[in-house]
């Protein structure tokens, strides 16, 4: 016979699971079980250690307070390897967890970096999704093109992906660029120039710009474009 306490602790995780489930735009999917990382309501997660299979997204859930679960290690991205967004009340999942292989992780709270640290253990347990990378390929086109409508490229992504920037830059300083969502495969996208960025192009018969596309949780991708 199951306690009242384990029967609401499985109701929370099917709850949240679903909602969780229902995420999209950077792969989110609870494909395996997890623990739920609970914070507040004061100044404290519930636990030292949470504990996921691979290939989850760690339901974060806010009993009080503001809180966030930030990790402490950096990903390819140059961000936090997981991290969640800063709420107070109610319940997300933990962008990232679902890349992690088998291994401890320590996380902590931004807004109460000294009071709120844990470790989230990922087990042998199920199986870690593929990072999200992308190849870009630029198209060529005149330079009064480019000022007038944009640097123009082909994006192949490997799965979909929210909030991915495209930067277009003329050697160091950046010339364009543009927050996105993509699509697994190949599309078209644009960066339109900013006003700095067609001063400098103005007047030159060609050029040579580069763009660099930011992966969430996945390793950035450039390409050269050449304008002339």
């Amino acid at each position: 016979m199951l306690r009242r306490g384990t029967i609401g602790r499985r109701i929370w995780l099917a709850v949240g699971g679903l909602a969780v489930a229902a995420m999209v735009g950077t792969g989110l999917a609870l494909a395996q079980p997890s623990e739920v990382i609970v914070a507040g309501p004061t100044e404290s997660y519930s636990a030292a250690t949470y504990n996921t299979d691979q290939g989850a997204v760690v339901p974060f859930r806010d009993d009080g307070g503001t809180h966030n679960v930030t990790a402490r290690q950096t990903g390819p991205d140059g961000k936090a390897l997981f991290r969640s967004p800063t709420i107070s009340g109610g319940a997300v999942g933990v962008a990232g967890t679902q890349y992690l292989s088998t291994g401890d992780y320590p996380f902590f709270c931004t807004v109460h970096p000294t009071t709120m640290n844990g470790t989230l253990h990922v087990t042998g347990g199920g199986t870690a999704l593929p990072r999200p990378a992308a190849t870009l390929k630029g198209k060529k086109s005149s330079v009064a093109t480019a000022i007038k409508k944009g640097i123009k490229l082909t994006v192949n992504a490997t799965a979909a992906v929210s909030d991915s920037t495209l930067t277009a830059k003329l050697g160091k300083t950046a010339i364009g660029k543009t927050t996105t969502s993509l699509v697994a495969g190949p599309q078209a996208k644009q960066v339109k120039l900013n006003k700095a960025g067609k001063s400098k192009l103005r007047g030159k018969s060609k050029a040579k710009v580069t763009v660099v596309a930011d992966i969430p949780f996945g390793f950035p991708a450039s390409a050269k474009v050449k304008l002339g």
